[in-house]
């Protein structure tokens, strides 16, 4: 089986011809079947340094350990899916640390974005209209007008913004986004990404959150929390919720290590 017809079986699609339809159930499929995580990221990172998976790459782990990855392996190799399915992509740079995807149709541009661990669930034509407001697992998703050219994206929960990012609504490739993917591989203060575990997936009425040693699972009516204390049960746990295997759940539990951070308890951890 071809790459492509391989990914689209993750995604329990079919292909069709390019529509916004299409693209919008490809994206709600996405976000429910493939995870935002940094399992993945820490491994290729030891494995080949600050490079985002081949598309060959990302589809292989994707069958095999259930990885999907964060902003720069998701959104590029979903578009490189949308590229063969004879969609239209360009790349945006959105401020601080991420990346999304701009999806060209006739002479209307949308804001694509499966890598971002939140329910951006359809397309966004950010310049139709001055603000676009998505809600989702307690959550308000605010795109707000800057100009033609800049966007704000807000993250609201119970009413306070938990993040703020500007969108720079310009194309660029990937070879223009070389610069940011090294920089997001960087073990620096402002890079929390590299110095801890998380993983977000969306199943059902369900958000699956994970932050280090907690797991909080998200829905309509209420969020509970797991605490860990010990890497057994978590490491199971996990593997669980966000369909990965477990070997890349421990190998995180080391490359932190390495780091001088330690999920759990550093005679529990060594122990494990």
């Amino acid at each position: 089986m071809d790459a492509v017809s391989a990914y689209l079986k993750q995604l329990k699609m079919n292909r069709e011809k390019p529509s916004l339809n299409y693209l919008q159930r490809l994206i709600q499929h996405h976000l429910s079947l493939i995870p935002y995580e940094t399992f993945s990221k820490f491994h290729y990172f030891n494995e080949q340094g600050c490079e985002v998976p081949t598309f060959t790459q990302f589809v292989d782990n994707l069958k095999s350990r259930g990885w999907g990855g964060t902003c720069y392996s998701l959104n590029m190799n979903f578009a490189r899916l949308l590229e063969q399915l004879g969609f239209s992509c360009s790349f945006v740079r959105v401020l601080p640390g991420h990346a999304a995807i701009m999806v060209h149709m006739a002479d209307r541009k949308f804001y694509v974005d499966v890598g971002y661990g939140s329910p951006i669930t359809r397309p966004i034509e950010l310049n139709n209209r001055p603000k676009h407001v998505l809600h989702g697992f307690g959550e308000e998703i605010i795109f707000t007008g800057r100009n033609e050219k800049e966007f704000q994206l807000e993250r609201r929960s119970h009413g306070k913004t938990f993040v703020t990012k500007q969108i720079i609504w310009e194309p660029l490739t990937e070879e223009e986004l070389q610069q940011d993917i090294e920089e997001s591989y960087k073990d620096s203060d402002n890079n929390i990404t590299m110095r801890r575990i998380s993983a977000v997936r969306f199943q059902g009425n369900n958000c699956y959150f994970l932050r280090n040693e907690t797991l909080k699972v998200i829905n309509y009516r209420d969020i509970r929390e797991y605490h860990f204390r010990e890497p057994a049960q978590w490491i199971s746990t996990v593997a669980e919720a966000f369909q990965l295997d477990e070997k890349g759940i421990e190998e995180s539990l080391v490359f932190l290590a390495d780091r001088g951070i330690y999920v759990f308890d550093k005679e529990t951890q060594s122990e494990k």
